[in-house]
């Protein structure tokens, strides 16, 4: 299992998380395996030895408690909680659009917190259990309808029915042309045949 996170670790994280070479890079990337490995290699040159999934993981926590006391004070009047690193999260992604690329988008869900919250408490929540921040109950994602078997049945006997009525079709305009040519060749014969004819009488009333 692995070890959590110390303040000095945090504090070096979200210094490199703050570049904007790190932002760009994942702003820009559907899939950013690599910029999460770039920060985990500068991370080890700092002394703390973290995996790529740790340092997504982590910061994708870190965007989701931000996101949560942020969505809070914003509603809230004179009850406003504060957070260990909501100052430095708030600098880096403040002013940033909230949804940009797959990792840049900050999580728009938000947990219904009923007292003030501290780091501790923060960092056990669960960013799969926060609720909408409209307080609406999520919608069911509707399946895309399975076609019944019947409905199937009745799709593959119309396909084979217009196959077979074009291969009927096909079959009807060789036979046609076929017929067109036995015409034409019988009327080219019976015109030969006509004109020997009218060559032989014509020389044999020339011997006569």
């Amino acid at each position: 299992m692995a070890s959590s996170w110390s303040v000095d670790e945090v504090q070096a994280f979200l210094s490199l998380i703050a570049e904007e070479r790190i932002q760009r890079g994942l702003d820009g990337a559907t899939r950013n395996e690599n910029v999460f490995q770039e920060v985990a290699q500068l991370l080890a040159a700092h002394g703390y030895h973290r995996t790529y999934k740790q340092c997504r993981d982590k910061l994708k926590k870190l965007k989701s408690d931000y996101r949560s006391i942020k969505d809070h004070n914003s509603r809230s009047g004179s009850n406003r909680r504060t957070w260990k690193w909501y100052d430095q999260m708030d600098a880096i992604y403040g002013a940033r659009p909230t949804s940009i690329g797959r990792e840049g988008a900050l999580d728009s869900a938000t947990p219904l917190f009923e007292s003030t919250i501290d780091d501790e408490t923060l960092s056990a929540i669960d960013p799969l259990a926060l609720s909408p921040c409209n307080d609406s109950p999520s919608q069911p994602e509707l399946a895309a309808p399975t076609p019944s078997p019947s409905t199937s049945a009745n799709s593959s006997a119309t396909h084979l029915q217009m196959a077979l009525e074009v291969a009927r079709q096909a079959r009807e305009q060789e036979a046609a042309l076929r017929a067109e040519e036995h015409a034409q060749t019988a009327a080219f014969n019976q015109a030969f045949l006509n004109v020997m004819g009218l060559l032989v009488q014509a020389m044999s009333g020339r011997r006569e």
